[in-house]
């Protein structure tokens, strides 16, 4: 018996692009489906399984980066995704791989080169396991039951503090940038006043309050989880 064909999910709301995106890929022996909106797509993710995704950034609604959040935080889904968007900032990049992004592309693209880069992703992923649980030190979280625990202390977070800490332990230790950590709680229209000083304060005073001390500002550059030890 033949392999099944690799199911793939496109998600543009540009009806000329995604069009062009679903007739190439069905000539490349793909199972092609589609979605023209964020809430559509997390819909199709809950509901079927899928090899990969192509997920346009600039989504009506609900946006690319949010569908991103949520695919990998409240369906727990490992699938790989690769971004699309018209926007080649850094600061942009770094917000698509800090969400959870395997790979990104700027438009205009060649739909040979996003072929190749779906099926790079694909054969990375062979064996990949959803993991909704991150834990660093004494810090334990669980992203399907939305708990964050310091040893044996549950920690009750804001939404946006919950953003942050959820950000950070994707890679504890990383210094991660000032940017990323407002595009992620603001996406790309950040308030104007020091809002994310206050998100940070709120944080590190619950996180505190349950034990955990290692919650650091590299100053001029962004946050980091240190070890509760380094900080004795």
């Amino acid at each position: 018996m033949s392999n099944p064909l690799p199911r793939l999910l496109i998600v543009e709301d540009d009806p000329t692009i995604a069009g062009n995106l679903f007739a190439f890929f069905e000539t490349r022996s793909f199972a092609v489906d589609a979605a023209y909106d964020g809430r559509t797509a997390l819909q199709r993710l809950a509901s079927a399984s899928f090899e990969a995704v192509i997920l346009d950034v600039g989504l009506p609604a609900i946006d690319g980066l949010t569908v991103l959040h949520r695919l990998r935080n409240e369906l727990g889904l490992a699938v790989p995704v690769l971004l699309l968007t018209a926007r080649d900032e850094m600061g942009d990049k770094l917000a698509g791989f800090a969400h959870g992004a395997d790979d990104y592309v700027t438009k205009p693209f060649a739909l040979v080169e996003i072929e190749a880069r779906v099926r790079a992703l694909l054969a990375r992923a062979s064996g990949r396991v959803a993991t909704p649980t991150r834990q660093f030190d004494t810090l334990r979280l669980d992203s399907r039951r939305h708990q964050l625990h310091v040893g044996t202390v549950a920690v009750r977070l804001t939404p946006k503090a919950w953003n942050l800490i959820e950000l950070l332990l994707r890679d504890p230790g990383r210094v991660v940038p000032r940017v990323e950590l407002e595009h992620a709680l603001w996406g790309d229209d950040p308030p104007e006043t020091d809002a994310l000083r206050s998100q940070i304060h709120l944080l590190r005073k619950a996180l505190a309050e349950a034990g955990f001390h290692g919650l650091e500002t590299v100053h001029g550059v962004g946050l980091r989880l240190v070890a509760n030890s380094h900080r004795a």
